[in-house]
């Protein structure tokens, strides 16, 4: 028996503890006790009815929908409105089953998920929600979301959204109006916001297997594949990782992936085990 089912279960017997007293009332007169017990009996059996349909049918249709990925492994997702998702390696995206017409959309992200989201005629809102209790406000999209550990990344690739951020310090909520091309940076633990302009494509290249860099740092470029391919990364000169490099490097395999970046930074990289080796040549 899974979790919802046990709960489900759980919810209809406190229904039926509620009702059983009105199955036990003894001070009415004898006369009309069969009749009294009758009717009470009827109604007890319909509000059951009714509490047990309600529960099982919510638990249905709002059924949650989890998709996970591997490390190393990209999934395309079509959501219930049928807009488009992304989820890179290392990632999980869930979600209701069905969505009504007079609710707000919303999914949960831990990893990294590109969106390609589709505007509805009753325009409603489309919400990302994330572990740090920050999240991304859509009406229509395409963006791309980097939520591991404390740090939070979004970048906009095209259309408007609102990224909601809870403050730990003064627990007040902050919004951030982003345009196409912008990127925030959250580092919730330390609380500290980073905006800038980008070229928003080299966030999301991912998707297309492959990883584009733009005076990007080895240290980024390491905690990516730390993050992605579930790496252990061993750097015998902490120097190294300042060194940026602009180019491409493809990203389905994660051996050809460490043979360019060997390529485009001059480095000796080599994966054994679960470790990755950088040092110089």
């Amino acid at each position: 028996m899974n979790n919802n089912t046990k709960e489900d279960l759980e919810r209809i017997d406190r229904a039926w503890n509620k009702l059983e007293p009105l199955l036990e009332e003894q001070s009415r007169p004898k006369l009309f006790q069969f009749f009294s017990n009758s009717k009470l009996y009827t109604i007890a059996a319909m509000l059951l009815l009714i509490t047990t349909s309600s529960i099982l049918f919510h638990s249905f249709y709002f059924k949650e929908i989890i998709y996970t990925t591997q490390f190393g492994e990209t999934k395309k997702l079509i959501l219930p409105d049928q807009s488009v998702v992304y989820l890179n390696g290392n990632s999980k995206l869930s979600f209701s089953q069905h969505w009504m017409s007079f609710q707000d959309r919303e999914v949960k992200v831990e990893g990294e998920a590109f969106f390609s989201v589709q505007h509805t005629q009753n325009n409603q809102k489309f919400f990302v929600r994330m572990t740090n209790h920050s999240s991304v406000e859509v009406l229509g999209t395409e963006f791309n979301i980097q939520n591991r550990d404390n740090d939070t990344k979004v970048s906009l690739n095209s259309g408007k959204i609102k990224f909601h951020i809870n403050d730990n310090q003064d627990n007040n909520e902050k919004t951030i109006l982003m345009k196409p091309g912008e990127f925030v940076e959250y580092e919730s633990y330390s609380n500290s916001l980073t905006k800038k302009m980008v070229e928003p494509e080299n966030h999301s290249s991912w998707k297309n297997s492959k990883l584009l860099f733009e005076k990007t740092e080895l240290k980024e470029i390491i905690n990516l594949i730390k993050n992605t391919y579930g790496l252990n990364i061993k750097v015998n000169d902490p120097e190294l990782l300042k060194m940026k490099v602009s180019g491409s490097a493809p990203s389905h395999n994660i051996d050809i992936l460490v043979k360019g970046l060997s390529e485009i930074f001059e480095l000796n990289l080599i994966v054994k085990g679960d470790s990755l080796f950088v040092s110089p040549k």
